[in-house]
């Protein structure tokens, strides 16, 4: 990068006005104090902020990620993402266990090493700006997640399910095996969610987003992951419900609503609907059995994403 590059011009050239001073940032302890038209300098490199990302999920649709910032790098435009670290934890209940789950940068670290050049992942890398200060600098991928691609569906859910859903199986699936993959090397993904694929407008590909969270669960370590995927099939089915709401149903299938028990939603999510088949009766019954084996009280279990893939796969045939 050229050493006379005028920083002002650059964000002028990104960010249509241009600042009286610019602010750089080389610390990067403070998420909050980095707003829109400063510039981040990170390994030799400046960035232009652009923006803070917002959350578009579990009920936080547009709360600011302020720790998640968007970028144009200086004189080369590429677009990035730069996420700072930010820790947190929590725990799951997830039937009888209670399931620790907690950020983990250095984690994020590992898994974009692990999955570097495969085209089913985001792409980026670790900048260490001092010993725990991991800060992920990501290629940003143009596209919508499989939620919004759902959700803005207009057809029935009839329609939906027999014209779109296949073509959607037909992406979800790859995007499994590459799940099956990361497994295989003893990788979690760590919060498997439909808003963390993206559908790649050049690739025409679902890619993994998002591999900071990490989670303890000894008795089977990729249950969450496990999981994760039986909440984007529901959702897949589901025409993008999350929490069910009747008000979100056809007439026919809200008259059957009383026949659904607690068993017919998610061992860990009371709200989330698993028995699809029980109001849309077109959904296929090997389908519906995927899901039934994450609702409360299931009997039989899932211990590997390949097993789910290759159901889902016999399954996708039965639509259309």
């Amino acid at each position: 990068m050229p050493q006379d590059l005028d920083l002002g011009s650059e964000v002028e050239r990104f960010l249509s006005f241009r600042p009286a001073g610019v602010r750089i940032h080389e610390k990067l302890d403070d998420f909050f104090s980095i707003n829109r038209g400063d510039v981040v300098l990170l390994d030799g490199a400046h960035y232009v902020v652009s923006g803070t990302a917002k959350e578009k999920s579990f009920g936080l649709d547009d709360e600011p990620k302020y720790w998640v910032k968007y970028a144009y790098e200086a004189f080369t435009g590429k677009r990035k993402i730069i996420k700072l670290v930010y820790l947190e934890q929590f725990d799951l209940k997830y039937g009888e266990y209670i399931v620790r789950c907690f950020r983990s940068p250095a984690k994020e670290g590992r898994v974009l090493e692990s999955v570097k050049g495969l085209e089913h992942f985001m792409q980026g890398r670790t900048v260490l700006v001092d010993a725990t200060n991991h800060i992920r600098l990501i290629d940003y991928i143009a596209g919508k997640t499989l939620f919004e691609i759902m959700v803005d569906s207009p057809e029935s859910h009839e329609r939906y399910f027999h014209e779109s859903l296949p073509a959607l199986l037909q992406l979800f699936l790859p995007a499994l095996k590459a799940l099956s993959s990361l497994h295989s090397r003893g990788i979690r993904h760590g919060d498997v969610r439909s808003d963390h694929l993206i559908l790649d407008k050049e690739m025409g590909k679902l890619r993994w987003i998002d591999f900071d969270y990490d989670f303890i669960f000894n008795e089977a370590p990729f249950a969450l992951d496990l999981l994760g995927v039986a909440d984007i099939l529901s959702e897949m089915i589901g025409k993008g419900e999350r929490s069910f709401q009747v008000g979100n149903l056809d007439k026919e299938a809200a008259q059957r609503v009383k026949s659904l028990e607690r068993t017919d939603f998610s061992v860990v999510q009371p709200s989330r609907l698993m028995n699809w088949r029980k109001l849309y009766p077109y959904v296929p019954e090997k389908l519906n059995r995927v899901l039934m084996s994450f609702a409360a009280g299931a009997e039989v279990y899932y211990e590997a994403v390949d097993e789910i893939l290759e159901d889902i796969g016999d399954a996708a045939s039965l639509i259309g």
